[in-house]
């Protein structure tokens, strides 16, 4: 093959080659992101035609010879061509691009690089906005809105929907008065505007402005405690006031009382409250240290967290956490006094009676029911073995109710007595010979001051009849179905023989069990007795008989003195009744009125303790506010506001707000009515040293009866006497 001849077959190649090459060099250039969050691409290396033909020439346009950048069609970018030949003074085309960009906005969109830059190619003229001022051009990746006041600025991506979302330069923003800018953490951005800023954290831009802004300024921008914004500032929904979100908080102005940060513990105790439309209101100051706690003013109150401050409490409504006595009961005595044993109110049945094991055929059993003795005589002169306690764990609880063998239980004490028991003696032969009658009496004691609480097991033998051997006691313990190590044991041994006309006490320390602070548990204990028998002529029973205690229910809630955890044990389905009375005369009356106008409250109808601060304090705020013209009006001197259901139930007075009533005019209460049912709360102006004092003994009461959180409990009043006329 001649050289000519391989010459003209390779220079087609070459061209094509080339031709290749440039369209995907094109092809890249306008397929390369410019930002990392730009929509469509720029051209990098873009150029201005060289001599542009001023009419259309086929064949001897730049488009005849360039590639055209995706997008734009030859009709497109020969008309281009011409305009960039006859361009007006001031403008320029960026070819293919048919459209003019003038003035300061084509400035900036050169110095931010033209078509090789973010914004990539013109989609349109200069445009003059709405208000008749501003100009704007549109390009592919973002407009470019100038004005007289702020110049001429881009405004893309994020920005543009936040911009977008506040009307635009119509909006309360205003124009653009800066580009982009990077924040000195390196991660945001923000962009001025003439009347606020719009800042950007990664996935989201938000508009900041007028006082928020100015407050949000004042807590050191994104790097304060606030964080960035996560929104837009909004109107409230009452249309009083406006409010913004940020990472850790919010801020919230009115014209009344200006732009103030709510956030941490505080805000989430406004937000539990409902806001602005709770009992608090809006924020009428910024947050301030006491101590280790934040204290914050609203419209109608001040809240403190982790604890309000003590003037922001009214004093009655057992706002102090629960404490109880120092000294840790001991001897059965000691607990029996802590019990209150005697005069134990209404008991309560437990659907938990004792059980006796089936007995086996052809062994000595035991049965209920049976008829051989008045079995509620006691034997004359009983034989104790044992310690006496002296009835100290039987009370009239049981005493005074039938025997039966159900538990009867007060708020920190048990009993059970349960009659008409015997044993059948067999023989060996199978011949019942003889019968041990008898009766199980057993009480249990609790305390609030301790974790451990103490029980007395009982049986009175009445008189052997016919030939009983030698008979035994015999009994086995469990605490949480555990045998050993749980409890302490002083009485009559396991196994002991039994006499005639005798009595066989054991009484039983379960001891405290392990729990951390703040903690509830059920133990669950029980007593098994059997008899056996040491005469090899009788055949003794494998049956037991079982006792499981009632229901008891041990916590580690309440305080002592020095502020460290004490347990305490009661029994919870027992209702406790806090009494009101002469001590506190107005108090006790306005009770007993709130109560007779269809309040909860009564035995029938109890309330429900709320161990919440928060919600207490939201009770609070409704009945009682603070701060404001209801506070005012009610104000007397002497006098403080008295709620009712207390602030410190489930009942108070944010389960129905818009029930509020007094109970008379005696009350100074005149933004209430007077009025009556089930629902609702009322407010009375009382004694303030009184109102005080019964604050003090409803915490009192919580402690010693230990009413946790929903424990329900009742009142009883007695001796109450109306405030006088205001």
């Amino acid at each position: 093959m001649t050289r000519r001849r391989l010459r003209a077959q390779t220079v087609p190649l070459l061209k094509a080659a080339a031709a290749a090459l440039v369209s995907a060099l094109l092809i890249a250039a306008t397929t390369t992101t410019a930002t990392a969050d730009s929509g469509s691409p720029g051209a990098p290396g873009w150029k201005p035609t060289s001599r542009p033909h001023a009419t259309i020439t086929p064949g001897r346009m730049r488009s005849d010879r360039d590639l055209l950048p995706r997008g734009f069609s030859k009709e497109q970018a020969d008309r281009a061509e011409t305009m960039e030949a006859r361009a007006t003074d001031g403008c320029q085309v960026y070819w293919p691009a048919p459209y003019e960009v003038c003035g300061a906005i084509r400035d900036k969109y050169n110095e931010l690089g033209g078509p090789g830059g973010f914004l990539s190619f013109p989609k349109s003229d200069e445009l003059t906005n709405p208000d008749g001022v501003g100009k704007r051009t549109e390009f592919i990746n973002g407009p470019i809105y100038w004005s007289p006041q702020g110049g001429a600025h881009p405004v893309v991506n994020h920005f543009f929907a936040a911009w977008s979302r506040n009307g635009w330069e119509a909006g309360p923003l205003g124009y653009p008065t800066s580009d982009e800018i990077v924040n000195p953490d390196g991660v945001g951005r923000r962009q001025h505007f003439a009347s606020g800023d719009i800042y950007w954290k990664l996935n989201e831009a938000y508009a900041v402005r007028g006082a928020i802004r100015d407050k949000w300024a004042e807590a050191g921008w994104e790097a304060g405690y606030l964080g960035y914004p996560v929104s837009d500032e909004f109107a409230t929904p009452d249309g009083i006031g406006s409010g913004a979100r940020f990472e850790h908080g919010m801020i919230y102005w009115t014209a009344a009382y200006g732009a103030h940060p709510v956030s941490g513990g505080l805000l989430a105790k406004w937000e539990l409250s409902g806001y602005e439309k709770g009992p608090y209101g809006y924020p009428v100051a910024d947050q301030q240290p006491r101590g280790s706690a934040w204290d914050q003013d609203f419209q109608f109150g001040t809240m403190g967290f982790p604890t309000d401050p003590v003037a922001a409490a009214d004093p009655d409504d057992g706002d102090a956490d629960p404490t109880v006595g120092d000294q840790v009961p001991v001897t059965w005595a000691d607990f029996a006094a802590d019990a209150g044993t005697e005069g134990a109110g209404r008991p309560v049945v437990q659907d938990r009676p004792g059980t006796l094991e089936p007995c086996t055929a052809g062994e000595s059993c035991m049965h209920d029911g049976a008829t051989t003795v008045a079995a509620d005589d006691p034997p004359d002169d009983p034989i104790i073995d044992g310690p006496d306690t002296q009835g100290t764990f039987i009370s009239p609880l049981c005493l005074d109710q039938p025997w039966d063998g159900q538990w009867r239980t007060g708020r920190k004490h048990a009993c059970m007595i349960w009659k008409n028991l015997d044993v059948d003696v067999i023989d060996a032969k199978g011949a019942e010979v003889g019968s041990i009658p008898f009766t199980v009496k057993t009480g249990v004691l609790t305390s609030h001051k301790s974790g451990e609480f103490q029980q007395e097991f009982r049986v009175d033998f009445h008189g052997l009849t016919g030939k009983t051997g030698k008979p035994t006691f015999r009994y086995k313990l469990t605490y949480n179905n555990t045998p050993a190590g749980s409890y302490g044991v002083e009485g009559a041994a396991d196994g002991s023989l039994i006499k005639s006309g005798q009595s066989k006490v054991i009484v039983v320390k379960w001891k405290q069990q392990t729990m951390a602070d703040q903690a509830l548990k059920y133990p669950v204990v029980n007593i098994a007795w059997n008899f056996g028998n040491l005469d090899p002529e009788i055949i003794p029973g494998r049956q037991w008989g079982n006792i499981r205690v009632a229901d008891v229910r041990c916590d580690s809630t309440m305080k002592l003195s020095n502020g460290t955890f004490r347990q305490g044990c009661v029994f919870p389905g027992a209702t406790p009744e806090f009494k009101l009375t002469s001590v506190t005369p107005e108090q006790t009356w306005h009770v007993a009125e709130a109560i007779a106008s269809g309040l909860p409250g009564s035995a029938a109808r109890p309330l429900h303790r709320q161990a919440d601060k928060s919600k207490r304090d939201i009770n609070r705020q409704y009945s009682c506010p603070r701060k404001g013209a209801v506070a005012d009006a009610r104000r007397l001197t002497g006098r403080s506001c008295d709620e009712y259901p207390f602030a410190s139930s489930n009942e108070g007075a944010a389960a129905h707000p818009d029930l509020g009533r007094t109970v008379h005019d005696n009350c100074n209460v005149k933004d209430l009515r007077i009025t009556t049912g089930p629902d609702g709360y009322s407010v009375c102006m009382i004694d303030a040293k009184q109102n005080s004092h019964s604050g003090s003994l409803l915490g009192k009461f919580y402690g010693e009866e230990r009413v946790v959180d929903q424990d329900k409990f009742s009142l009883a009043t007695s001796g109450g006497a109306p405030p006088g006329i205001p």
